[in-house]
């Protein structure tokens, strides 16, 4: 099973989020849709996939947690400034990943 977050983002044009949450962790494709995920990268904040990367067993299993969820590239990638702007509005600092922890 992939790891979410409990109070993941979700973007405008996510219909019914948690159906669609749903067929992503049951490893079918959920096309238009990419996850913003924390990133394995120590130089990077957070990652932006296309979800039928996860019907891939490989990636699957070694998928970052997933912090949000949008239907287009363009909304991901909105939705990853938001969270980066709301973080660092609330600490001050761009420490993603131990927001994440501490939340």
């Amino acid at each position: 099973m992939l790891k979410w977050q409990e109070d993941y983002y979700v973007g405008e044009g996510i219909k019914d989020a948690e159906k669609t949450k749903k067929r992503i962790d049951a490893g079918k494709v959920a096309l238009g849709v990419y996850l913003v995920t924390l990133s394995e990268n120590p130089g990077n904040l957070l990652e932006i996939i296309p979800s039928y990367m996860l019907i891939q067993k490989s990636y699957y299993a070694k998928c970052p947690e997933i912090i949000g969820m949008a239907k287009s590239k363009d909304e991901a990638t909105d939705l990853a400034v938001d969270i980066v702007k709301n973080i660092y509005g609330e600490t001050g600092a761009f420490q993603v990943k131990e927001y994440f922890k501490n939340r």
